[in-house]
This record gives C-alpha cells, structure tokens and sequence, in this order.
C-alpha cells in the first residue's frame, strides 16, 4: 500500500467529506482534533461515522485522527468511529501509553461489533518526550503502520521558531525516518504550510524523501499532484531498476555474486535498492 500523500479533511466539512476520494490522495485522513472546534466535536464525530458508511470510499485508505489521551473526546471518538471501519486511526500525540490505552478500547468495540478488520494505527509524533521514546512507540503494537511527524506542535513543545528552511526540525526528522524505517513502518513527513509555495514545497518534500520519508501529510489538495510525483520514482529510475535487476539474475544463473553494471560494482545493497524502486512504482499504479 502507497501511502505518499495523507490530506488532512475537516471532520465537519460534509462537502469535502463527499468529495475526498476523487482528489487524488493514498490517505484521506478525516480529522475529528485540530480543525474542529469544541462546539461542533460531535457533530463531526457524527458527520465522519455517517461518511464511513455511506461514501465510497474506494480509491484511498480511510483514516480518522481521533482526539488525543489527554482530552475528553477519545473514547467517544472510538466508540463511534470504530464500528464504522475506518482503515486507520491517526493517534495524536503518540505515547506507549495512549496506544496501549486506546487499543484496550478499540479490541473490546471489534469484538463486541464483530469487526471485519482490525483497524491500523498511523501514530502522530508531535512532542520531545515521545521522539525520545521512539523505538518503544514504534514497537507498542502490531496495529502500527505509520510514524507520522507533526513539527508544528514539536516545535512549539521545543519552544523553537519554525522556519521555511526546516534546519530545526532536521533531528526530528532523520529519527523519525530511521526508526520507521528500522521497525518496518512508513515514515510520512510533516505537511508543507505555506500553500503558494510550490517551488519550496518540491524541494523540501525532495529532501524529505532523500532522508528516507516514504510520503507527506497534505493541508491542502493543491498539495497532492507535486508531493505524489516527488515520491514516485521517474521513468528513468524505473528503466534503469529494471534493467540491473535482469543483469542480476544473469550474474546469479552464472554462479556471480558482486558483479559490475555499467562500470559499478552491484552487490546485495544495490539490488534491494533497486527491488524497492520497483516496489514502489507497482504500489503507485507506474508499472
């Protein structure tokens, strides 16, 4: 599963709620937290429970971030958005703790509905503490799928200024990225804020994924085209991936370990990388 781009919809915006799956994004992440107000926390939470069933959703994975441990909406939020299948839960502020406390609720809702699916969990980092205590959190549940980052709150956490540069985010996102990548999950970028910024937000997503980032969270749709075509890989990688792979598979029948492409020496770290070039094109719809 491609999770390049995951845009953020307002949990109490029926219009984009009906509209999402037609705007291009792996993820649709319906958001019951940060864009909705106090006054209007259950209307939404009643708003997305109704799209999940009725909306067909068939050209993205479905995720709701639901509200964080330490408010009083989370399991309200579970309650209702559970039974709805959801693909994911985006876990806000993610500690061991809220995973765990979370998932004691969410196995009894599964069980007692009968759930299909065991709902995933894309656990949003936003905090000093729980960048420390990454591996842990990494590790606190097989439902885990995704490490994303949310430099916003990080930063304010840090009691630091957030630049368009992003040189003060650069620890949190090569510890991110190296963990996620360390315990098999997906590593999504914190979204690009400024909206007419394309040429900014091209070259910062590049180098995301130069890092290991596998995709970005999106606050707009504008958003979605550019971040999507920076992380797919180009016509040409695609070629050339495939092309050394088949020169791999002669050097293997020919009883040839490290062997030389195009004057380069290629052993097994160069092989993967061009295995995971492939993967990464067929999960996108290139080959």
């Amino acid at each position: 599963m491609s999770r390049r781009t995951a845009l953020f919809i307002p949990g109490n915006n029926p219009g984009m709620l009906t509209t999402g799956d037609v705007l291009g994004a792996d993820v649709l992440i319906l958001d019951l937290e940060d864009a909705v107000a106090l006054s209007e926390k259950d209307a939404a939470r009643i708003l997305v429970r109704e799209a999940l069933h009725s909306v067909p959703f068939t050209h993205v994975e479905t995720a709701v971030r639901i509200n964080p441990l330490d408010s009083p909406y989370w399991q309200e939020d579970l309650a209702e958005i559970v039974p709805a299948q959801p693909d994911a839960l985006v876990i806000p502020k993610a500690s061991v703790e809220a995973v765990q406390q979370m998932e004691k609720v969410i196995e009894q809702i599964e069980k007692e509905k009968g759930a299909e699916k065991k709902v995933r969990f894309l656990l949003l980092i936003e905090s000093a503490r729980s960048l420390l205590d990454l591996p842990r959190i990494a590790a606190s549940s097989e439902r885990n799928a995704a490490l994303l980052l949310g430099a916003e709150d990080y930063s304010a956490d840090m009691g630091i200024e957030r630049t368009p540069f992003g040189k003060e985010i650069e620890y949190a996102r090569f510890t991110l990225a190296t963990t996620a990548r360390a315990y098999g999950l997906d590593a999504i970028d914190t979204p690009y804020t400024d909206m007419e910024d394309r040429a900014g937000l091209e070259k910062d997503t590049r180098f995301a994924k130069s890092i290991g980032f596998t995709g970005r969270l999106c606050i707009h749709p504008a958003h979605i085209d550019p971040v999507t075509k920076v992380f797919n890989p180009t016509k040409e990688a695609i070629e050339e991936a495939i092309a050394l792979l088949e020169a791999a598979e002669k050097a293997r029948q020919e009883g040839i370990g490290v062997f030389s492409y195009k004057g380069k020496m290629v052993d097994l770290p160069v092989i993967h990388r061009a295995k995971s070039v492939l993967d990464t094109a067929k999960s996108g719809g290139l080959l």
